[in-house]
């Protein structure tokens, strides 16, 4: 197979045509943004409550640095560990399946 032919067909694997991404980039994409957003929501409230990684982790009966990689999105959290950080941060936690009205 020719360099040239064998670039459009990779192109071709990795492309859907909807979304212009294959169902695992975009599976990676869509995690990754959700992610972000929890990230910064869990920053958010804890700069709010004027409380430290610290303060946080020690109420939510975690680490210091799980706290620092979930508001920096290096991972995405389990609803439990979602529930516990609501809690400690006295918030009800929503989960939403679809686009809000």
């Amino acid at each position: 197979m020719k360099h040239s032919a064998w670039k459009t067909r990779r192109a071709k694997e990795l492309t859907d045509e909807e979304t212009g991404l294959a169902p695992q980039a975009q599976q990676i994409y869509d995690e990754t943004g959700l992610a972000i957003e929890i990230g910064r929501t869990v920053y958010q409230r804890r700069t709010e409550l004027g409380w430290s990684q610290t303060e946080l982790a020690r109420r939510a009966g975690m680490t210091q640095p799980a706290i620092a990689r979930l508001e920096t999105s290096l991972t995405l959290p389990s609803t439990r560990t979602l529930l516990r950080v609501a809690t400690a941060m006295g918030q009800p936690l929503r989960i939403t399946i679809g686009h809000a009205a």
